[in-house]
């Protein structure tokens, strides 16, 4: 039966965003404790609620943390600007043995104190599973987001998606599903050939990007290292929009965007904050299988 190997076992999660809520409500389905550490209760019937983490995860069989990246000190992220949340290798010794935590990633610190209890730390970035299926809801809030900031249709527009990996490929195949002439800007010629055979109108490297950009209404940006600079925003529509996906500080120079007077949005966890239900489906989906096959 699915989730059974949860039942009796303690999960905690620390942090996050509106995903946390629907996620926690998911899993109490199959445990009879499920805790969520963060300021305020959560919005969805189920999980418990507590304010620290300490309490949180003692006991707990599994452990799950948010998709962005652990901050200075541990520090866990939070949609609550007022959370002040943080996993350390103190909090982690407070797990059951054994068990299993899940986060976008873990720094070497955490990973080594989670070996040290018997803790396998699963890095979900690393999950192509998870990257594919989130890839979806983020291709839709980007394309909501785009169209809220411009006075066209993407119907008709040429549109740039820089990258062509696990979210550039969804981006890209939205796009030109709804009728947007579409250009990927990829390293190698591979992914350029798979764009072309997938609809697109052109395909080329990065050693064409001004030209590739060249009056575009639309770029998606993939890319996490900077990218969009200014001889190549000079380029652009005067009034395109530029939507960047790409994790840390994304790859836009927007200073430079906005001394040219375009709109330019730095688009972090899109599927929790646009689908939070869908994408707490997928992340749910995951947690149970591999804490099945952890405890198996």
């Amino acid at each position: 039966m699915e989730g059974a190997h949860l039942a009796g076992r303690k999960i905690a999660l620390i942090g996050g965003d509106r995903r946390s809520d629907y996620l926690g409500a998911r899993l109490a389905e199959f445990s009879s404790e499920v805790v969520v550490a963060r300021r305020l209760p959560p919005r969805l019937p189920g999980p418990h609620h507590v304010r620290d983490v300490a309490t949180a995860v003692r006991g707990a069989s599994v452990l799950v943390c948010p998709m962005s990246r652990f901050g200075p000190g541990g520090r866990v992220w939070s949609e609550d600007p007022e959370d002040f949340l943080a996993l350390t290798p103190q909090e982690l010794a407070l797990l059951e043995s054994p068990s299993i935590a899940f986060a976008g990633s873990f720094s070497p610190e955490l990973a080594a104190a989670a070996g040290r209890v018997s803790c396998e730390p699963v890095s979900l970035a690393d999950l192509d599973e998870l990257a594919i299926a989130n890839s979806v809801p983020t291709a839709e809030g980007a394309i909501l987001m785009a169209l809220e900031r411009t006075t066209v249709t993407l119907h008709g527009s040429r549109a740039v998606v820089l990258g062509y990996g696990r979210t550039g490929q969804t981006m890209a195949a939205t796009l030109h599903a709804l009728g947007a002439k579409v250009t990927v800007v990829a390293r190698r010629a591979a992914p350029q050939a798979r764009a072309i055979a997938s609809g697109c109108e052109a395909a080329v490297g990065f050693d064409r990007l001004a030209e590739a950009v060249t009056g575009a209404r639309f770029v998606f940006n993939t890319v996490p290292s900077l990218v969009l600079v200014g001889n190549v925003l000079s380029r652009l529509h005067p009034s395109a929009v530029i939507v960047d996906l790409a994790s840390g500080e994304g790859g836009t120079d927007f200073a430079a965007a906005g001394t040219l007077g375009l709109t330019a949005v730095l688009a972090p966890a899109l599927p929790g904050r646009v689908a939070p239900e869908t994408s707490a489906a997928y992340l749910a989906d995951i947690i149970i299988r591999l804490s099945a096959e952890h405890f198996a």
